[in-house]
């Protein structure tokens, strides 16, 4: 723990450093790269070593689906002793369950501290558009995950273990990649459109 936290400290020391270097210089494109990926490292490493950020949102991912899933008549479990692993949801079927362990990939933790990153360092906005396009971000990401575990384990229940690969695999994984670019769409390409329109129609009625 003490050595991943001097680790972390060192390195967001140089991190700080190249930003306000390239800040200062005025290197925009080279600022914008290291400050959006280095703080989308800095959150995924701090949220899974130095705080319980990945457990809280592989919890939270999976209370909110099993609230969701018997709307569509599947029963689940919450089961959090299994050995070795942090949380488990059960799907129970007709003939016996399944146990679908919430991992780093569940939890949305990638995606939304990439969101994060791009967001934060990205130039023209005001800092409070900047948060409040992120807060929204990464809300949406949490929803689409929410959608694609729903479609997985809706597959399971009613198609059976042997649907499972697919499921997860390749529908659910296209299913979320497709919602992720539609957020990426609206969070940050639709505003940037509009940012820019303006910017034209006001250089125009000059």
């Amino acid at each position: 723990m003490w050595i991943d936290l001097a680790l972390a400290i060192g390195l967001v020391g140089i991190w700080v450093a190249v930003v306000t270097f390239l800040h200062c210089h005025r290197i925009w494109l080279l600022y914008y790269l290291c400050g959006s990926i280095g703080l989308a490292f800095a959150i995924i490493f701090g949220g899974r070593s130095l705080v319980p950020l990945e457990p809280l949102l592989e919890q939270l991912v999976a209370q909110v689906t099993h609230q969701v899933v018997p709307l569509i008549g599947v029963q689940t479990r919450l089961f959090d002793a299994a050995p070795g692993l942090l949380l488990v949801l059960v799907v129970v079927q007709p003939v016996g369950w399944t146990a679908i362990q919430i991992t780093i990939e569940c939890s949305g933790l990638l995606e939304s501290a990439v969101i994060v990153g791009t967001l934060a360092f990205y130039p023209g906005w005001s800092l409070r558009q900047r948060a409040g396009f992120a807060a929204l971000g990464v809300v949406l990401t949490q929803a689409a995950n929410v959608v694609r575990l729903v479609f997985v384990i809706t597959t399971l229940a009613y198609l059976g273990k042997d649907a499972l690969f697919s499921a997860h695999t390749i529908v659910g994984r296209g299913v979320f990649f497709g919602l992720v670019v539609l957020i990426y769409w609206w969070v940050l390409s639709w505003p940037t459109l509009r940012f820019i329109q303006r910017k034209l129609g006001a250089e125009m009625q000059r």
